[in-house]
């Protein structure tokens, strides 16, 4: 008699929810919250075509004392948040309702796990990345909120890539929303974003072989990721001082250089990295100016802004300044929503 799992086998690298048109339903608006400014996005469909931007606002936000950390965002009172969020509204004409929501990645824990093979179910795969990330996240796992996205892997492995974060953290900022009469359709992180608008260059950057990164240079936190033949197989994000560490006070371009050296030292060594042919920048931070010439110094091939208009349609006559489209670059790629 056949056994029930080989008649699955042939699905099992089907995309099921492409194929029967079950993708979600991504809201059009977006707001990313940083230690220091809200901006909020918000698209227009086009049909088949790439959206286009229709609104992009960004409010500063007052300094709430040490930055973001994993176990405390600072973000103020909810009722304080739900206030500025309210007027950020009703400055851009967008109705409360559903919208996506960003948050800095040094909320969260993020690692990419391997597994030889993938759990036969869900609820199984769940256990095993609980199982493996228990002595890794500094709090306790029944205290936290686990997502993940199981990534293309080398023969019948599977890479997951998986972000933990504390469920209290989570549940301030939906609070937040809640009280601005705004529900979270979706709560991602920064960088995730980044990567979902730039995937188009991305792949352009790759086309002459060797790896590419993507670096994102926000206020309190870098992130480095770097892709190969379109699998993610790199992921780092590190606090600037002030952030989760009170201790490491150097200057962030020492810090970043620093960080960026030993990052790519076991990209060389532990994932048999050769060749960096390019990096994508995002950068918000004034010293990130440093950034270009710290690649450079490190052997990488050349480094290139993020381009807003490879994800989306920006409207004729719309001129937005370099650093205001590198500021709603995360809020814009969760408005996209998924491919």
């Amino acid at each position: 008699m056949m056994r029930f799992s080989s008649l699955l086998e042939p699905l099992r690298g089907l995309d099921l929810e492409r194929l029967l048109h079950l993708r979600p339903n991504y809201p059009t608006a977006a707001l990313e919250v940083d230690r220091r400014e809200m901006v909020l996005v918000r698209l227009r469909r086009r049909g088949r075509g790439k959206p286009e931007l229709e609104v992009a606002e960004a409010r500063p936000l007052p300094e709430q004392g040490p930055g973001s950390s994993i176990f405390k965002p600072n973000l103020g009172t909810p009722e304080e948040m739900a206030g500025r969020l309210r007027a950020l509204l009703e400055a851009t004409g967008t109705k409360p309702g559903r919208l996506s929501l960003v948050l800095p990645d040094n909320l969260a824990k993020i690692s990419l796990v391997s597994l030889p093979e993938r759990p036969p179910s869900v609820r199984r795969l769940d256990e095993v990345l609980r199982f493996k990330l228990r002595r890794a996240v500094p709090f306790r796992l029944e205290d936290a909120v686990l997502t993940h996205q199981v990534l293309p892997g080398e023969g019948s492995g599977v890479t997951v890539l998986v972000a933990v974060m504390l469920r209290s953290v989570v549940e301030q900022y939906e609070r937040a929303l809640t009280v601005a009469g705004v529900r979270a359709g979706l709560v991602d992180l920064c960088t995730p974003n980044l990567y979902n608008l730039c995937r188009p260059q991305l792949l352009a950057a790759a086309a002459g072989g060797g790896d590419v990164g993507l670096l994102n240079v926000a206020s309190g936190y870098f992130t480095l990721l770097i892709v190969r033949e379109g699998r993610l197989i790199f992921y780092r994000c590190k606090s600037y001082a002030g952030g989760d560490s009170e201790q490491d006070q150097s200057p962030v371009e020492t810090l970043m250089a620093r960080e960026l050296t030993s990052s790519l030292s076991y990209w060389r060594d532990k994932l048999g990295g050769q060749r960096l042919s390019r990096v994508l920048l995002r950068a918000v931070n004034g010293a990130a100016t440093e950034v270009p010439a710290i690649l450079e110094s490190l052997g990488v091939g050349g480094v290139e802004p993020i381009d807003l208009a490879r994800g989306l349609t920006i409207p004729h006559g719309l001129k937005l300044a370099p650093s205001v489209a590198q500021r709603i670059a995360p809020a814009a790629g969760a408005a996209v929503g998924r491919a």
